[in-house]
């Protein structure tokens, strides 16, 4: 049979209350050291579980927060729950991975099952251009903050990567290196990081006086099979149609380029120059760098300190860009120009 609060306070001779808070560590509770010890050796013996269903209907809280990704299989997004587990852990909370599937259909399934009282708040690494799962968890009052991605002109609490500089930052690069056709690569066009980063791309480009190479630009790759389906078709073309230097935006399909690559018998970077993406794991790919840890553990911190204050985030103080950095690790050369 399980031992409950009830059970060890019959035990001892205390009032249940006084129990519990015994076991939570309150210092304010006014026992004697005896009883004090006594309550922790029945707990510790009998291996004491507590309820975590009652405390919340006592409490209105469950004290664990759930993070939506759209692919867990996607490196970046397991270093940013990893990043999240960690903050909330050390304020006393769990946290629950739900994977999406980028599903908007498969989002509200999720969320309508969470908003159940299951969770006290959302951090959504999932959200589109246009995303009205939102907008219904918004009219549901479960506190939440945009992680990573946002919405076109909404007023979400957000925190997120540079998205533009990432994009100026590899294109500026390869401009720099005499790169005239560079493949750009990026995911679903429906997510509004996307567009900011080709934007940086195109707006580096113009500024060192290189012009974009239209036919090299591809959006929409969502996996590693459609990287390297890409880059594979792409190199098969006529020696002055390929590109010279490769960048992507995207760590799932960058690593099915890498692979077309290597299969092509070329050489990174001798025979063609790869920036890509910091969520890649090769310590040799020159990579725009995002601050993962930084921004899950800003976002964790925000949304506690929210729900210890009993209302969602305030936009205005959860708007929050943060930088970005490009860390060249070799796998860029200059273009080499006849003699």
């Amino acid at each position: 049979m399980a031992v409950t609060l009830g059970t060890i306070a019959r035990q001892v001779g205390v009032d249940v209350s006084l129990v519990s808070r015994v076991l939570r560590g309150d210092p304010l509770a006014r026992i004697s050291d005896e009883k004090r010890r006594l309550i922790l050796s029945i707990a510790q013996s009998s291996n004491y579980l507590p309820n975590r269903i009652a405390r919340s209907l006592r409490s209105r809280r469950t004290n664990i927060l759930a993070m939506l990704t759209p692919d867990i299989t996607n490196p970046f997004h397991s270093f940013l729950f990893r990043a999240v587990e960690r903050t909330a852990s050390a304020a006393g909370y769990d946290v629950i991975l739900c994977d999406t599937d980028d599903n908007p259909d498969r989002f509200k399934r999720v969320v309508t099952t969470l908003a159940e009282g299951h969770v006290d708040g959302l951090l959504i690494a999932t959200a589109q251009h246009e995303d009205p799962a939102i907008d219904w968890l918004r009219e549901r009052g479960l506190p939440y903050v945009l992680l990573n991605r946002r919405r076109s002109g909404s007023a979400d609490p957000w925190i997120g990567p540079d998205d533009f500089n990432t994009g100026w930052l590899g294109g500026h690069h390869l401009a720099q290196l005499g790169h005239r056709r560079i493949a750009f690569l990026a995911g679903r066009s429906i997510i509004s990081n996307m567009g900011l980063r080709e934007a940086g791309y195109r707006a580096a480009l113009a500024e060192s006086g290189c012009p974009v190479a239209e036919d090299l630009v591809f959006r929409d790759l969502t996996d590693r099979s459609s990287g390297y389906a890409c880059v594979k078709a792409m190199l098969a073309r006529p020696a002055a149609e390929r590109p010279t230097a490769i960048f992507s935006v995207h760590s799932v399909p960058l690593e099915g380029a890498m692979a077309a690559i290597q299969r092509a018998g070329l050489k990174v970077p001798e025979d063609l120059s790869l920036v890509g993406y910091s969520a890649s794991n090769s310590p040799e790919l020159t990579s725009v760098c995002l601050p993962t840890d930084d921004m899950a553990r800003v976002a964790t911190e925000r949304l506690i300190e929210s729900l210890a204050g009993g209302s969602p985030v305030k936009q205005t103080i959860m708007n929050v860009t943060l930088p970005v950095h490009l860390i060249d690790r070799g796998s860029t050369l200059a273009v080499k120009t006849s003699e």
